[in-house]
């Protein structure tokens, strides 16, 4: 890009500097028409080079404005994803929590269904054998009663077992 510029610089150097002096002066006699012509192309390639860095410095433009959307988009997507997170282990936290505490309830009501179903089979075991005790002492002065009345103790009955107290 500059090196076009930097060429023609150095040639329109070379012509003065191998131009030939003016005695008794610092001055030298250069070809006007040579040396003009050398400016006339520093300047077109000096204009070329200037629009070229301009180009590139649009692009440049362009592409660092996009960078930074870019840029902003991602650290957008990372501040939402990181809120989302944030929230859904905080909303994690809150469910397993409440899961336990559920948990911890159902357990306990489980245990005190068991223990009220368990108390009220055995109330009603409890009221079965003393309702059979008290058949069975029925029974047992039935059978006393009837033996003594037709004394089937002293006899050998095979219809009747011996009765025990």
């Amino acid at each position: 890009m500059v090196d076009r510029t930097l060429a023609v610089l150095s040639t329109l150097r070379d012509l003065v500097e191998t131009a030939k002096s003016v005695p008794m002066s610092a001055s030298c006699m250069v070809n006007r028409a040579e040396a003009l012509a050398l400016i006339e192309k520093a300047q077109s390639a000096l204009s070329e080079d200037v629009k070229e860095a301009e180009r590139v410095t649009a692009t440049s433009l362009e592409t660092l404005e996009r960078a930074q959307q870019e840029a902003a988009q991602i650290i957008r997507a990372a501040e939402e994803k990181a809120s989302f997170l944030a929230g859904t282990t905080a909303v994690m936290e809150s469910a397993k929590a409440k899961a336990a505490e559920l948990e911890r309830r159902s357990i306990a009501e489980v245990e005190a269904l068991r223990k009220e179903a368990d108390a009220y089979v055995d109330n009603r075991i409890a009221s079965f054998e003393a309702q059979l005790t008290k058949t069975m002492t029925q029974v047992r002065t039935m059978r006393s009663r009837l033996a003594s009345r037709s004394m089937l103790d002293d006899t050998e009955t095979t219809a009747l077992p011996k009765l025990t107290s």
